[in-house]
């Protein structure tokens, strides 16, 4: 599999489908690790929870948030081996929705 360069700021908000074709989320949050100056995906936070916990940040963490139920659920994680961005306007995973799993934090 070659190297490819893919604007992440337009995958933001994108639906993201199964294998299946069912909807897993939109994706909310890119986690990324930097290397000497290079950025590499680790994974992509899809779902309701992960948009809360990209406009809130670590406010979901503290007491009252807690008490307002705010960041309850974890988002849905998805590792960047199982993103098929082979059409970036039409985001895939390679399995199905249920095989996701649920990220609390990073």
């Amino acid at each position: 599999m070659s190297t490819r360069e893919v604007r992440l700021e337009l995958l933001l908000g994108r639906k993201v489908r199964d294998v299946d074709g069912l909807v897993a989320g939109r994706i909310e949050e890119i986690r990324a690790d930097r290397s000497a100056e290079e950025c590499y995906v680790r994974d992509f936070l899809l779902g309701p929870a992960a948009l809360i916990r990209r406009m809130l940040g670590e406010v979901t963490g503290l007491p009252f948030a807690r008490t307002m139920r705010l960041g309850a659920a974890a988002p849905i994680c998805v590792p960047w081996e199982l993103m098929d961005l082979s059409d970036p306007d039409r985001p895939r995973v390679t399995v199905s929705r249920n095989a996701l799993t649920r990220s609390d934090r990073d």
